[in-house]
């Protein structure tokens, strides 16, 4: 298939913890996993290389690199640390290029040490119920906290209707879903939840914003 353009975008990446052990927490003699996501066009000339504190890091029976099935998770590259130990703490980067070239590569940071910690989510004092006009802007704010801090996603939780951009879940970086033109149909509970990207590949945390629409 000859494509008329060629990308390299949205990187993202996810740590897994220990998958025999019910601990979502990185600990010393345990395996981590690094998982790197870009959306590469065409996706067949992607490939990735891996760094540790900026030199180029090589598949060994301890540091394991894969790609995951492009069927399965495509543009997808995973750093196995089959037994951690202090010496493994730093700052590992994934590298997306295409084969061809002719576009610049995405490089995705990620730091690995003791205060790498899942997230925890939580709702502000005076935050919910959150009691506004329509027609007025409105911010409902959950606070994410652990290391690295992970994409948030919005979602109704009463029922099973769009989100007021017209999608069923929104993202925002900083926790805060922001509101335009708020209407008496936007009245309701809304899910704050973490993803795993750029976090935790862990089971969601979740908080509630209660919004109340009034009258003119």
């Amino acid at each position: 298939m000859d494509y008329l353009f060629t990308a390299l975008k949205k990187g993202r990446f996810w740590i897994t913890p220990d998958p025999y052990h019910n601990d979502d927490n990185i600990q010393i003699g345990r395996e981590v996993k690094i998982s790197c996501q870009v959306e590469a066009t065409p996706p067949e000339e992607l490939a990735f290389s891996w760094l540790k504190n900026g030199r180029a890091l090589r598949s060994s029976e301890r540091m394991v690199i894969t790609q995951t099935d492009p069927d399965i998770s495509p543009g997808t590259t995973n750093l196995d640390i089959i037994d951690l130990k202090f010496t493994d703490f730093g700052t590992y980067t994934c590298v997306a290029a295409l084969k061809g070239g002719g576009i610049p590569e995405i490089s995705i940071d990620v730091n690995i040490s003791s205060t790498t910690v899942p997230p925890n989510l939580t709702v502000p004092r005076g935050k919910s119920p959150l009691v506004t006009r329509e027609g007025d802007t409105v911010e409902l704010e959950c606070l994410v906290s652990g290391k690295p801090k992970p994409i948030i996603l919005w979602s109704r939780a009463d029922k099973e209707v769009p989100m007021p951009d017209g999608s069923m879940q929104m993202e925002s970086y900083d926790g805060v879903l922001r509101i335009v033109n708020v209407s008496r149909e936007m009245t309701g509970s809304y899910r704050c939840q973490t993803s795993q990207y750029n976090g935790f590949n862990v089971k969601p945390r979740e908080a509630e914003v209660e919004l109340i629409v009034q009258c003119e």
